[in-house]
């Protein structure tokens, strides 16, 4: 069994004439692009620590809750976002929200969504922390965002 004991937040986001390549744009400028990814549920391990960036080797496989977005309609516009509520006791697991939407509160959301995770679990948190990023569809062109808690 393995339990991350690192974790980060990103968000990024990228354009292409080609879906996957501005998705592969959105994880590189997330500074993600050159681990591989597994997507995971919602859950921060206990004792996870944060760090500002990955410190694995790169083409590593890492653990991540993320949200993603890819349009090519002209004119709309996309956020994705996450947030993780950091227990007020460290030996708990916290707990990790993601969401995507045409909305301007997206990140406010995954927000008071981990509130209401770590209220039905009965558990206290110290902090809550979130990132996300607002897409504008350019007119030809792909564009894609992530928001993600990487753990590794």
């Amino acid at each position: 069994m393995y339990l991350p004991s690192r974790y980060t937040i990103v968000s990024g986001a990228g354009s292409s004439q080609y879906a996957l390549v501005a998705f592969d744009n959105a994880l590189r400028h997330a500074g993600i692009g050159d681990y591989n990814l597994v997507k995971v549920s919602s859950i921060l391990p206990p004792n996870c620590e944060y760090r500002k960036k990955i410190d694995a080797e790169k083409g590593s496989i890492v653990f991540a809750a993320y949200s993603s977005a890819t349009i090519n309609d002209v004119g709309k516009i996309f956020t994705t976002a996450v947030a993780v509520a950091i227990p007020q006791n460290i030996t708990e697991s916290g707990v990790i929200f993601e969401y995507s939407s045409e909305c301007e509160n997206t990140e406010d959301a995954t927000r008071d969504m981990c509130c209401e995770g770590m209220k039905n679990r009965d558990r206290i948190y110290s902090e809550i922390k979130s990132s996300a990023i607002t897409i504008h569809s350019e007119s030809g062109k792909y564009v894609s965002a992530i928001s993600a808690i990487v753990m590794w």
